[in-house]
């Protein structure tokens, strides 16, 4: 045990321990690459993105008005729109089917595509956890974070970047975000706060912690936020806007009350041991935790430091993502799990051994990639993730009770 503890030491903490995240980044992507090129439709949710970009700009439905397909706001298919090199064939089941042979070349562009947005996603989230790591750098042998920080972000990283989930963009937005109200750049703190929106509506909940706990974000969030609606109207046709805005409004509406158990969330946590509530008693248990996570934000700006407090607010606003969205997909933990393992990383810093406090950090950063676990998941699917969630969101809000700072940056062990 000595000498694997020995080996990690060497591995995290070593000089060379930010080459060693950067490969492990890299074999991410080529795997990723691999899959995206030879396999561009089996599990791939960017035919959603690809068919909605190419609606937008043919002036037809992107949306289905079921729940189910692109639910996003109608300027999101911008985002897609630089990939869209060649659309998804209509009958994707049959397309799987072909052999290779045949699909290869007619399919060109479209596998290329499929690569450059992973490599676009993937490496946004990259410099985005790069960029947080190099927050709490310190002058010490074990200064980065960063090869510990990948390592325990993967995990709940690799089905989101096999499918090409929008949820990568998320995770990075907010993650820069934070970044960026951490060094008072509040104008670069709201372009990626309103990024967030575009990416994904679950980035108005960011976007309004943020901007409702930092006043400096109050103007610049609404110039932003007018901004994102006129982006909408880049389109050639007004009128076809206005109907996709009234289209997505009812898409959101529908979506927001799954009708199976399939979601992630507290509600489907609880109805996996068969409990089950009203639409309104869940309604009503969202928009109170919504209050609470506010006044836990405010207080965790208070008595933390300007470095450690963004920090949890972020990490606060995603575990509330996490446990009360109710369309949260298992995919979507990568948005919290970078922020737990900052959490961990520093707390392993400070001791240079794994605490009972860490070892719990450490366990929630892996199961967050439970769907990665085979049978595992089997038995941990719908409740577990939530759980881990809500322990998240639990220690958070024990910690503003805390007369000291778990994360203190003026007390690493390692010098």
């Amino acid at each position: 045990m000595r000498f694997l503890f020995s080996k990690l030491n060497t591995l995290f903490w070593s000089g060379n321990s930010n080459i060693y995240a950067k490969r492990l980044w890299l074999l991410f992507f080529a795997i990723v690459a691999l899959l995206a090129f030879f396999q561009p439709t089996q599990r791939n949710i960017t035919h959603h993105y690809s068919r909605a970009a190419y609606h937008w700009w043919n002036s037809e439905n992107m949306y289905s008005l079921t729940g189910s397909g692109f639910l996003y706001f109608p300027q999101s298919a911008l985002i897609y729109t630089p990939f869209a090199w060649q659309e998804f064939p209509k009958n994707i089941s049959a397309f799987k089917r072909q052999p290779l042979s045949e699909t290869l070349l007619p399919t060109l562009p479209l596998r290329i595509a499929e690569v450059l947005y992973r490599a676009f996603s993937l490496g946004l989230l990259c410099w985005a956890v790069w960029r947080l790591c190099q927050l709490f750098k310190i002058d010490a042998p074990c200064s980065s974070l960063f090869c510990l920080v990948t390592v325990l972000s993967i995990p709940a990283s690799l089905t989101a970047g096999r499918n090409g989930q929008f949820n990568l963009l998320l995770a990075a937005t907010m993650i820069l975000a934070t970044v960026a109200v951490t060094n008072k750049k509040w104008a670069a703190a709201a372009t990626w706060l309103v990024l967030g929106v575009l990416v994904k509506p679950l980035g108005l909940v960011p976007l309004l912690l943020f901007g409702v706990i930092y006043p400096a974000l109050w103007w610049r969030l609404v110039v932003g936020m007018c901004f994102f609606m006129a982006l909408s109207f880049i389109h050639y046709d007004p009128k076809y806007v206005v109907g996709q805005w009234q289209m997505c409004i009812e898409q959101m509406r529908t979506a927001s009350t799954p009708l199976d158990n399939s979601f992630d969330d507290i509600a489907g946590m609880f109805r996996t041991f068969g409990i089950n509530g009203s639409d309104k008693i869940w309604f009503a248990v969202r928009a109170l935790f919504a209050f609470l996570t506010l006044g836990i934000a405010w207080r965790l700006k208070k008595i933390y430091s300007s470095e450690v407090g963004p920090l949890f607010i972020a990490g606060l606003s995603a575990a509330y993502l996490m446990a009360f969205n109710p369309r949260t997909e298992t995919v979507s933990y990568v948005i919290i799990a970078p922020f737990v393992a900052v959490c961990a990383a520093l707390l392993i810093r400070q001791k240079k051994s794994l605490s009972l406090l860490a070892g719990l950090l450490v366990f929630l950063c892996i199961g967050f990639g439970a769907d990665c676990y085979g049978d595992i998941y089997k038995l941990t699917r719908i409740w577990f993730k939530p759980f881990l969630a809500l322990v998240f969101y639990a220690l958070l809000t024990a910690w503003i009770f805390r007369k000291y700072d778990p994360m203190d940056l003026r007390r690493p062990s390692c010098q």
